[in-house]
């Protein structure tokens, strides 16, 4: 049986449909990361085989360098987190591969005197380029990802 498209009908489809496009230009125009849960907005992407990454912990600059740079495959390599709130502690830190599964490397920090060191191994891969992901887990619940580039 064909039903038949009354005015009234299309009278409530363009309001819904006018509804729907009002809240979807909203947010897309009024929607800021402060509208965010705070462990979200702090996750933080930056490249450390460029160089030393600067985050923020608790609403202080924390530097994360690491100290023998170029990182090579199945070599140590240290990191190094200076400043943050010496109150806040990493609670787990991982390495973890971006695009490729390879394991989930588990890297323990140590206090030193200028803040936090860990050592770290990463395995080799068959690609040239292997991008990691330094995750980090802090003890009050933010959360910071680094990522580090080896080649072979």
């Amino acid at each position: 049986m064909k039903e038949r498209l009354s005015s009234r009908k299309l009278m409530h489809i363009a309001l819904v449909l006018s509804v729907l496009l009002s809240l979807f230009a909203y947010r897309t125009w009024f929607w800021t990361e402060k509208n965010l849960p705070r462990d979200i907005r702090k996750d933080q992407k930056c490249d450390l085989s460029h160089g030393t990454c600067m985050t923020m912990v608790a609403d202080k600059a924390l530097l994360t360098t690491v100290v023998n740079l170029p990182i090579k495959p199945e070599h140590e390599f240290f990191l190094h987190l200076k400043g943050g709130d010496p109150n806040i502690k990493p609670k787990q830190a991982w390495l973890e591969g971006r695009d490729m599964f390879m394991g989930r490397i588990p890297i323990v920090f140590e206090s030193v005197a200028e803040g936090w060191q860990g050592r770290g191994v990463v395995g080799s891969c068959t690609s040239p380029l292997m991008v990691w992901l330094l995750n980090i887990e802090w003890s009050n619940g933010e959360k910071q990802q680094v990522a580090l580039s080896v080649r072979q």
